[in-house]
């Protein structure tokens, strides 16, 4: 009687046993988790911005590629200018206006020899809409810029790592 009650806790604890070694083997992470670029061995330092959309771009790149504050390797430099355009005519009497925000960064990075090594210049569109009121009409028009801003710093993360890969092969 006895060695009925061990037995069963034998097989519970041996049970037990397996199924933790089992699951020691599984981890749990995001699916479409980004993965860290810092581990890619990009080194590059950022130039001061001079206005709050190169802002948003350097801090868009700190994020996603990592910052290197240590040496002056490599510094990665953009000039944003924006633009704006009405869409279509309107004769419409709709008291809304469709513009689109035309964000342009040329952006480079120069090594400590103060040579270009990657150049390059990168576009992005968004629309917004402009009501007749003030406010609202500079409220959006400073979503769209922070939007296509950011747009923008994505474009350019990814041109950076395309032509990185390119120049450490």
């Amino acid at each position: 009687m006895l060695f009925n009650r061990f037995s069963g806790l034998i097989k519970l604890f041996s049970i037990l046993i397996f199924t933790m070694l089992f699951l020691s083997a599984c981890s749990f992470s995001p699916l479409y988790e980004e993965k860290s670029l810092i581990t890619n061995s990009i080194s590059l330092n950022y130039a001061k911005p001079n206005t709050r959309l190169e802002q948003i771009v350097y801090n868009e790149l700190k994020l996603r590629l990592g910052n290197n504050n240590e040496n002056e390797e490599n510094i990665f430099s953009i000039t944003i200018s924006p633009s704006t355009r009405s869409v279509g005519r309107s004769s419409n009497q709709s008291p809304a206006n469709i513009r689109e925000l035309i964000l342009t960064g040329n952006y480079s990075v120069t090594n400590a020899d103060n040579e270009k090594i990657i150049s390059g210049s990168r576009s992005v569109r968004v629309s917004y809409a402009q009501s007749g009121q003030i406010i609202a009409d500079k409220q959006a028009y400073n979503e769209a810029s922070e939007r296509a801003a950011l747009e923008l710093a994505q474009i350019i993360r990814l041109a950076l790592l395309a032509e990185l890969s390119v120049l450490q092969n």
